[in-house]
């Protein structure tokens, strides 16, 4: 019965604490000003008016803002409010109340029948017989009327005293209950300290993820801009030249035109989910989601730090700080302690005691295959990080290809032997072999980051397992 109780507190206090807690992905409540107002109605972290967002500033910004977290920490501080001392203490003094009662009840009746009894043998002592007159008769009978009533007081205190002894009895068992579900409500509150934690992580890569996707993304609509569309642009021009001269045919004109418009609204399309992303962003961090947003910074990983990379011992780190590993291995706990309360309670022979006990190897088995699980993953992040150096130094090689094209497109131009629409194609396949080290050196961050977010923070997606 006791276990039972505990795990419903146990239970309440996780719901309380993360009732309002949504998935990572989701965003918080806004408010309609730039700055989120708390319930004391001050602001929390200003935002900048110029709505300039650095890479760096997302995880102190998510903390500060995101109000769905802020909701999960107060209520944690409100479970932690809890007194399970002054309830023991008060639970102490009353079965100490009790002893002393008892202690009056049994030893103080003892002493007083103990003198009656004295006092009635020292009264028979002084009985005498004078001339058919009993002398001291009075004093007899008074000390015999107290030790009976006495007698009959300290068997009445024998039974008040056994009342309370078990009395005392039932408040010791409740006292170790309540020590016991102190206990218990102290895990918990671990346990929903690193779920939130976790959550905050969780909501922290997230708002990450959607700014390398924002950057990455609009590195494709640069690229649709400035040089697809350009050179469809020029494509069109040239083939309505071409149509008005009777060279091209009215159909070729249409299909030409067709492409420009398909492009044009594609490029569209992309603007209205960038838009879309930075609202994503700026509801994680908590604030208004304008879709308005100038990210201050492209993120990049160094030599030096690549250099760091160990795998084992780095494997090691990340599984110590896994919230999905720690919570197997609580579950493998809390399956070993219902198995020992079955054992304990009903038997080893007992049907309880074998479900338990199969219960308990369930749980080690879903820990034996969360932690393969979680190495495999580890182990693809590991793995991406290698072929996107491969791929940025395949890319660098290309730009710098494409610079010596250009260079030699120039000079071809400026001695007349090469045209402005073909310079610029040139330019634009510069141009977009510039791009393409630099989406090189955002896909080999954003495989060092995921790398690194494992190590630090415990964070492997089960998507790269």
């Amino acid at each position: 019965m006791m276990k039972k109780h505990t795990r419903v507190l146990a239970l309440g206090l996780t719901c309380t604490a993360l009732l309002s807690l949504a998935t990572p992905a989701m965003a918080a409540r806004q408010n309609s000003s730039t700055t989120p107002i708390s319930a004391s109605g001050t602001t929390s972290v200003t935002i900048p008016s110029d709505g300039t967002l650095a890479f760096s500033q997302i995880g102190e910004r998510v903390k500060a803002n995101n109000l769905t977290l802020k909701a999960a920490e107060e209520s944690l501080k409100q479970a932690k409010a809890m007194d399970w001392d002054d309830a023991i203490d008060e639970m102490e003094d009353a079965i100490d109340n009790l002893d002393i009662q008892i202690s009056q009840l049994i030893n103080g009746s003892s002493y007083q029948l103990e003198a009656a009894n004295k006092a009635l043998t020292e009264s028979l002592g002084k009985v005498s017989v004078s001339e058919g007159t009993i002398s001291n008769l009075p004093n007899v009978i008074k000390n015999t009327i107290t030790v009976s009533t006495l007698q009959t007081l300290s068997e009445y205190g024998k039974i008040q005293a056994e009342s309370l002894k078990a009395s005392k009895e039932s408040l010791e068992d409740q006292l170790d209950d309540l020590k016991e579900q102190k206990q218990d409500y102290q895990k918990t509150l671990k346990d929903t300290e690193r779920q939130i934690d976790y959550a905050a992580d969780q909501t922290i890569s997230g708002a990450e993820s959607l700014y390398l996707t924002i950057l990455s993304t609009q590195l494709q609509l640069d690229g649709l801009k400035n040089n697809t569309l350009a050179s469809t642009q020029r494509s069109l021009k040239e083939i309505e030249l071409r149509y008005q001269l009777g060279q091209v045919s009215k159909l070729t004109l249409t299909q030409v035109q067709n492409g420009y418009e398909s492009l044009a609204s594609s490029i569209t399309s992309l603007e209205n989910t960038v838009s879309t992303l930075y609202s994503s962003l700026q509801s994680l961090m908590g604030d208004v989601p304008t879709g308005k947003l100038q990210l201050l910074d492209t993120p990049s990983v160094t030599a030096n730090e690549l250099s760091y990379l160990n795998y084992a011992s780095d494997l090691a780190k990340a599984k110590e700080k896994s919230y999905t590993l720690y919570t197997a291995d609580r579950a493998v706990e809390d399956a070993e302690d219902a198995m020992n309360d079955a054992r304990r309670d009903e038997g080893k022979n007992s049907y309880q005691y074998k479900m338990a006990e199969y219960a308990y190897q369930s749980s080690i088995y879903k820990k034996d295959a969360a932690v393969a699980n979680f190495e495999a993953s580890f182990l693809n992040l590991y793995k991406a990080i290698a072929p996107a150096q491969t791929a940025l130094a395949a890319k660098q090689s290309a730009l710098a290809y494409e610079q010596q094209m250009y260079a030699v497109a120039e000079k071809k131009y400026q001695l007349g032997n090469l045209s402005a629409n073909a310079l610029q194609d040139a330019k634009d396949t510069l141009d977009s072999a510039q791009r393409d080290v630099e989406a090189a050196q955002l896909d080999l961050f954003t495989a060092y980051h995921s790398y690194d977010q494992a190590v630090k923070l415990g964070l492997v997606s089960s998507s790269n397992g």
